[in-house]
Formats: structure tokens, sequence, C-alpha cells
């Protein structure tokens, strides 16, 4: 039950991960905000950088499908989905709490302009949108279910 809602779960974050920054839903994501902020170049390599990762967790999510992984498997998805986790609270939560750069502040309203946004502001800090909210959650479930299985595995 766990590995199968693990599994669902991880494909899903990936495919998020890799569209979210390329598509245009009205509110909630404006990819091309995003493509005229840092550039349609490196918009593509940002997202086929970031896709590696988790392309690793999925498709050996779907590699051992209804099978136990390996040890070595579900410590890489721990690992991954810790970074993951850490990366989203130094992305977000740290420059919303206490503030960034003049730039990166400019950066984030550039590129999530006209978005949804359910948290108080800040002054000028950058604050995650509820796509991005919803993101994170995905991603602390995600750490808890590949935590889970590891343990089993050990």
């Amino acid at each position: 039950m766990l590995s199968a809602a693990f599994g669902y779960l991880i494909v899903l974050q990936f495919v998020l991960i890799c569209t979210h920054d390329l598509v245009d839903i009205p509110g909630w994501t404006h990819g091309k905000q995003v493509a005229s902020a840092i550039g349609r170049r490196k918009l593509w390599l940002v997202t086929a950088v970031n896709a590696i990762f988790p392309g690793i967790a999925a498709g050996t999510a779907i590699a051992y499908w209804h099978r136990t992984a390996p040890a070595l498997v579900g410590a890489y998805w721990v690992l991954y989905c810790l970074i993951t986790v850490a990366s989203a609270i130094a992305m977000w939560y740290v420059p919303y709490v206490f503030g960034t750069t003049r730039e990166r502040e400019l950066e984030y309203e550039q590129m999530y302009a006209g978005t949804k946004h359910v948290l108080p502001e800040r002054g000028r800090n950058p604050r995650p949108n509820v796509l991005h909210l919803l993101f994170h959650v995905l991603f602390v479930v995600n750490l808890v279910l590949s935590a889970a299985i590891w343990a089993r595995t050990r």
C-alpha cells in the first residue's frame, strides 16, 4: 500500500516538476512569465537539470512497482525527498520569512505575478503561491512515505 502510494505520488511529482514552469494556467502558473524572467534557454536547461533526480526516483519506483525495492533504492528515495523538501524551504520559506536580495524579489515578482496566494504578505518578501504550497505538501508526503518504505527494508 505504501509503495503503491509512493509510486503514484513520486511519478506525479516528477511530472509536475518537469512541466509547471512550461505551461500557462491563469492564476496558477505562468510559464511565459518565467521564460521572460530567466530566458527560454535557461528555463529549458533548468527544467532538464531539475528532471534528473526526480526522474531517477520515478524510474526506480516504476522499476520496483509491486516489488520490494533494495535498501539502497529506498535510501535514494529518502535522500532525494529530503533534499527536495530542504530546497523548497531554502527557495521559498527562508526568503518569505527573512527576506532576500532586491534582485531576487524582483525576479519572483516577475515570474509569479498574477498567481493565487494565501500566505500573508511580509513586506516585499517573495511568498509561495498556492500551486507551490501544494507542491510542498506533496514533497513532504513523499518524504514521509519514502522514509516509511526505507525503514521497512532495513
